[in-house]
């Protein structure tokens, strides 16, 4: 087996008592490398995010927008490359979070 670590941070801002900021980071690294599902060793991949949410019900169903941007590093970089993949993106999130 391969090992790999990922690292997912998220902090939630209080604007207002329904409205909330969330920025995230997330980091992925593997110990060795993976060609089959295009992971390379090391620090492969960062992610960093920022979610604007808004509770309507006692924050049981809070509908959010985001921003998310991702970059691939070193081997797992190439190996996108060579797939014809881009190695960073810019992503906008639409969607809602539910609790039960």
């Amino acid at each position: 087996g391969d090992a790999s670590a990922s690292l997912d941070v998220q902090y939630e801002l209080l604007i207002t008592n329904y409205l909330i900021l969330t920025p995230s980071a997330e980091i992925n690294a593997a110990l060795s490398s993976d060609k089959e599902v295009g992971v390379g060793s090391g620090v492969n991949s960062t992610e960093i995010g920022l979610r604007l949410s808004y509770d309507i019900w006692d924050r049981t169903i809070s509908p959010y927008i985001g921003i998310s941007y991702e970059q691939k590093y070193g081997q797992t970089a190439n190996l996108a490359d060579d797939e014809g993949e881009d190695t960073s993106s810019v992503q906008f999130v639409i969607g809602t979070k539910l609790l039960f």
